[in-house]
């Protein structure tokens, strides 16, 4: 069977159009966390994603404009804390650039240091081994080291560019 004839490309979408289209994508969110000079640092991301299972990677891709990601990365390893449910306002207050992230947040080091939330869904503690400059994005990806997960609880949902839940 051949196949058809390609049609005519059409132009690239807008940034706009694209952004809007994406956000059909229903996404968990997550709380990525370092400790560079010592200092906790987080941004909050909903591009993680399993990369391998052996060994176990993990990535996720912070703006490359991203002066807090400028800072996290001198430490070498971060760490990623699910949000569930109970973090919506903490999700929503710690977004935007320029937010103090960690004002009244209950949080311990991690065994390599990376600060972990005390009532995460799951964290995993990771060494960076890798970083990729794609777009106007950073494809950051860790070796996990260590993980917790506790009793499952209702994750945080991002869709349609706001925080939600599983009904």
């Amino acid at each position: 069977m051949a196949l058809a004839a390609p049609a005519e490309l059409s132009p690239e979408p807008d940034p706009r159009s694209f952004r809007d289209a994406l956000a059909r994508w229903a996404t968990g969110v997550a709380f990525v966390t370092a400790a560079p000079d010592g200092e906790p640092a987080g941004l909050i991301v909903n591009s993680l994603t399993s990369v391998s299972l052996e060994p176990p990677l993990v990535s996720f891709c912070p703006s490359r404009s991203s002066l807090t990601w400028q800072r996290m990365r001198r430490a070498g390893r971060f760490a990623v804390n699910v949000l569930g449910r109970q973090h919506t306002q903490f999700a929503v207050r710690a977004a935007p650039a320029g937010a103090d992230r960690f004002a009244d947040l209950e949080w311990q080091p991690g065994p390599h240091g990376s600060p972990l939330l005390t009532d995460a869904v799951a964290a995993l503690e990771c060494e960076i081994v890798a970083e990729h400059p794609t777009g106007d994005h950073w494809i950051v990806v860790g070796h996990v080291h260590s993980l917790h997960t506790p009793p499952i609880t209702d994750p945080l949902i991002f869709y349609a560019g706001a925080f939600g839940a599983l009904q």
